[in-house]
């Protein structure tokens, strides 16, 4: 079979690689032909290049590196042609194809399901990430257009309530993450680098605050460790390496601890078994994985340190328990709707 993904696949951040890429050889391994439909406007592209550049010398030659890195990575993503129609299904998602509030993209009227080749369609793990529906007070075609999606699913709690809500229904099953559906062992690319704890965390406004980062210098101190921040050029750590979403997975794996604040730096570290600290309290992506899987104690707090965290190691045992059940639930939604 035929199918189209429709999702956000090219962005500056590995999570945005690691769902569209597990969700397409997911349906490899199946046996299927995947591909994304282009939906990328030079807009989106412009944007989002433009933000990885700021006039700062170091910071945009790190930049340059960065985007060599990626050109390189999304090689392994199947780009349709323009105009292409002859799909057999399309699914809907993952990421925050919804986020309407996100100006990182433009909201295209296909992540609604509008205007598509074909009828047979549904959603995997999609996502409204910070949006409320009420952001939607101006664009009642397009929550229309999702209620007449034939069946929807959502990747965390915010999304299932906004889903239950605009189409009437409680019982919205939720997924998980497509990064999830695969082992990423056979992409993993061997680093030199032991011994360190691992900082994933956009720079500048969008990072750690001062006190956070104050929490995690103090941290590495108390465990004669180096602080490492891979694909975001923060300076306060001990060093900051440009390194491909093949070669992230290569630190993950080496890291002895990860401190990180975004969903797929959480995902992975989980992914990974690593003994993580989450400053992602408050993010509703990061609070949903969490609160599902029982690690809300991950949580850094000014009454929960990262050494308090780090003395309750997570027991991977009863987290896989989880996680085995949930993904086999996941594969089998999409198994089952494929023969929709």
């Amino acid at each position: 079979m035929k199918i189209g993904i429709i999702t956000i696949y090219k962005c500056y951040n590995y999570g945005s690689f690691y769902q569209a890429y597990g969700l397409q050889k997911y349906l490899e391994d199946l046996g299927h032909q995947a591909e994304f439909i282009p939906i990328d406007s030079k807009y989106n592209k412009h944007y989002r290049l433009r933000k990885q550049f700021t006039r700062d010398i170091k910071r945009d030659f790190f930049s340059l590196l960065l985007c060599k890195k990626y050109l390189k990575t999304w090689k392994k993503l199947n780009i349709g042609k323009n105009n292409t129609n002859d799909y057999d299904l399309i699914i809907i998602g993952s990421d925050e194809i919804w986020n309407i509030n996100n100006k990182t993209f433009v909201a295209d009227k296909r992540y609604y399901g509008l205007f598509l080749p074909t009828k047979n369609v549904f959603t995997y793990a999609s996502c409204i990430g910070g949006a409320k529906l009420e952001n939607f007070e101006n664009h009642k075609d397009l929550t229309e257009s999702i209620k007449q999606i034939p069946v929807v699913s959502a990747r965390d709690f915010a999304t299932k309530e906004f889903l239950s809500e605009i189409r009437n229904d409680k019982d919205i099953p939720m997924v998980i993450d497509p990064s999830f559906l695969i082992k990423w062992d056979k992409i993993e690319k061997d680093v030199n680098e032991k011994d360190f704890i691992l900082v994933y965390t956009y720079d500048g406004y969008w990072g750690f605050n001062e006190e956070q980062i104050k929490a995690a210098k103090d941290f590495a101190k108390e465990k004669n460790l180096p602080l490492i921040s891979v694909g975001f050029k923060n300076d306060w750590c001990d060093k900051t390496v440009a390194a491909s979403a093949e070669e992230f997975l290569g630190y993950l794996k080496n890291a002895s601890y990860v401190i990180t604040d975004t969903f797929h730096g959480t995902a992975l570290s989980i992914q990974y078994e690593k003994q993580f600290i989450s400053f992602g309290k408050g993010k509703q992506k990061v609070e949903s994985l969490l609160g599902e899987l029982n690690l809300k104690d991950r949580f850094y707090s000014s009454e929960n340190s990262p050494s308090k965290i780090a003395e309750n190691p997570i027991d991977y045992l009863k987290v896989n328990a989880y996680l085995y059940e949930k993904i086999g639930f996941s594969k089998d939604y999409i198994n089952k709707n494929i023969k929709y």
